[in-house]
């Protein structure tokens, strides 16, 4: 009598054992589908890129057809969510904001792929640096532009001089609170100083910083971002673009040593025991 029990329990185990994998292979896969108002962004697991559409409509933004992640910012236009993208391949543009304007998502550039180095921005694509103590703003000191995810707004300023690339003349580093000003790093031959830039009325203020200063502190940080690299190169994980990694440690030591100060002449920095001011006969 046990010897039949114990055979009918194999064979209804073995049944069992039988039909699962069969319900499970004909439960259909559903895709991960995200909504941001009329958006939707959907990603297939076998799939590494995603796919936009806008009110049940495809959408490929500038015609990119490889968009790699959406990210939604708290920013609205026309009561829809405005999205950060990063879009790669020949039809790409990089990192690009999306709104609504007029009913239709527009797209804008905010920090374009870099042609000539293609394979190095599509496997660590720019999604701006978070100013200190300012999260709302993204800093993307390669390009010389911030993005307030707040408002959406994007932000550059009137300064003479290359701003963006890996060796710029002058470097954004801070937006000022009412995001009018912002201040950049100059180094020019290791002298290194700080301007501070309007939005359309050029230099506000400026300081001269000690001549030790890219010795005592930009040397070491530039030195720290090659040996980060080299690590992450032989590891062949992390990042491995040794000018991103000095540029954002130089992002994160200017908000540690200058903070923003509001004067007569508006807006400044101050650090170091150290302020910048207007140029000469120039008028807050």
């Amino acid at each position: 009598m046990l010897s039949l029990t114990l055979c009918r329990l194999a064979t209804a185990a073995g049944l069992l054992a039988a039909i699962l994998p069969a319900a499970r292979a004909q439960s259909p896969y559903v895709p991960v589908m995200r909504q941001y108002g009329d958006f939707v962004v959907t990603r297939d697991r076998h799939d590494p890129l995603v796919t936009l559409s806008f009110r049940q409509h495809g959408y490929w933004p500038g015609g990119a057809r490889e968009v790699v992640e959406v990210r939604p910012l708290k920013a609205r236009r026309e009561g829809q969510p405005m999205l950060l993208a990063f879009t790669k391949g020949y039809t790409g543009q990089g990192t690009i904001l999306i709104g609504v304007q007029n009913g239709e998502p527009l797209m804008r550039p905010v920090s374009p792929l870099r042609r000539d180095d293609m394979v190095r921005t599509e496997r660590d694509p720019e999604w701006g640096v978070p100013q200190p103590g300012r999260s709302e703003i993204l800093l993307f000191a390669r390009d010389g532009r911030a993005l307030d995810t707040d408002t959406g707004e994007l932000l550059w300023y009137d300064v003479p001089g290359s701003v963006s690339g890996d060796y710029p003349q002058a470097m954004l580093v801070s937006i000022s609170p009412d995001n009018r000003r912002a201040a950049y790093l100059t180094n020019a031959l290791t002298k290194v100083g700080i301007v501070v830039a309007t939005r359309d009325d050029g230099i506000a203020g400026a300081v001269t910083l000690p001549p030790d200063t890219y010795q005592r502190w930009f040397k070491p940080l530039e030195d720290a971002a090659r040996t980060q690299a080299g690590i992450a190169i032989k590891a062949r994980q992390g990042r491995t673009d040794s000018h991103r990694i000095r540029r954002e440690l130089e992002l994160a030591w200017f908000g540690q040593q200058f903070q923003w100060k509001q004067g007569k002449n508006g807006w400044q920095v101050t650090g170091l025991g150290l302020s910048s001011t207007p140029p000469e006969g120039k008028q807050p």
